[in-house]
């Protein structure tokens, strides 16, 4: 199967959840040749760049669609697999008109359905993308959430979508230390990610005399931490928040916190929760799919987030007696990670997928 050459292609580097997991799947494959083109390495910020070593990265600073379309034209790739709407569509335009080359499509999230997005630029690009989503090869969606949007919203045929979950590497780790009730939150600093409601969560554990730490992180892409800023002196929980520019050791984040809340309003999938399980930290997180596909609701760990007074009610239970509970939430939402969302498992239905794309 090694004859058997794909080009990946993404709009940027910046490291995000779809380019993490992207690089972790193109460090696991074996029987599938793969090399990656980008628009935008991304040098100026924290990019994904330095965990694609052993990959073949293409990239050029100017004329960057011409340099596609000869690095298509000069290789013998079977499959160009692209990521993301731009990459989507500029794909989708380059081999319009040539049939001999299979053209599938990753969806990472419902674009353009969030909080704080531009829904007028979406509705443009999204006259463009369901077309190129229809004369594609194949579509793989991240989540049964996802698919059914594709299915519902763009009358995409169902028969042409396939959904492979994300997957994480799990490691050899040590028993998780119980850090006394430290809480943490992690994601890109927007408006659709919880942010408010993870505050308004902790106000009423403050209120309600719990002692707590609260540890964010994450990269603030449209200026929405000044309005946390304000949340959290509005809550009187300055004491109380220490506030991370983003981790580049991830890992790092994840141990010295106890729990993960995450009340997002929307996620195509949810990455940062699935490695925060593989971390040993046991989840909270808003009762929505695609999270309830893959974190157990064991003892009430899937919550509604507009009712942050019942968040704070769960977790004083799960602080209440020395973290045992939150020890066998953690115990039992990492054995399902381990049985059913590891990174070979999601690689090998990947290989399984372009092989039947080639064979179609």
């Amino acid at each position: 199967m090694k004859n058997i050459k794909i080009l990946h292609v993404v709009p940027t580097l910046k490291k995000d959840g779809a380019e993490v997991q992207l690089a972790l799947q193109m460090n696991h494959f074996k029987n599938v040749e793969t090399e990656l083109f980008t628009f935008d390495i991304y040098k100026k910020g924290n990019s994904v760049q330095s965990d694609l070593d052993n990959i073949k990265i293409h990239y050029s600073k100017v004329f960057k669609i011409y340099y596609l379309y000869k690095l298509i034209k000069k290789n013998n790739y079977k499959i160009i697999h692209s990521h993301l709407p731009m990459s989507d569509i500029v794909v989708g335009f380059l081999i319009y008109f040539d049939k001999s080359i299979k053209h599938v499509i990753s969806i990472h999230a419902q674009y353009g359905t969030r909080e704080g997005e531009n829904r007028h630029k979406y509705k443009f690009f999204n006259f463009f993308w369901r077309r190129f989503l229809k004369r594609s090869d194949g579509i793989i969606a991240i989540s049964k959430k996802i698919k059914l949007w594709l299915v519902n919203d763009f009358n995409i045929n169902e028969e042409n979508i396939t959904t492979i979950h994300y997957g994480v590497k799990v490691k050899d780790r040590k028993q998780k230390e119980f850090n006394r009730n430290v809480i943490g939150m992690a994601a890109r600093i927007l408006p659709w990610k919880g942010w408010d409601k993870v505050l308004e969560t902790c106000h009423y554990l403050n209120q309600a005399g719990v002692n707590f730490k609260l540890n964010l992180a994450g990269s603030d892409d449209v200026g929405y931490l000044d309005e946390i800023i304000k949340l959290i002196n509005r809550y009187e929980l300055q004491d109380k928040v220490t506030i991370y520019e983003h981790f580049q050791d991830i890992d790092k984040f994840f141990k010295d916190i106890d729990l993960f809340l995450f009340l997002t309003e929307s996620e195509g999938f949810g990455l940062i929760v699935l490695e925060a399980i593989e971390n040993n930290v046991a989840v909270i997180c808003s009762d929505i799919y695609p999270l309830s596909e893959f974190v157990l609701n064991s003892n009430n760990a899937l919550v509604n987030r507009d009712n942050t007074y019942e968040v704070a009610t769960v977790i004083k239970s799960y602080f209440i007696d020395d973290g045992n509970l939150l020890n066998k939430v953690r115990s039992e939402q990492k054995n399902n990670v381990v049985e059913n969302f590891t990174i070979s498992k999601t690689v090998k239905k990947l290989e399984k997928f372009y092989i039947n794309t080639i064979n179609v």
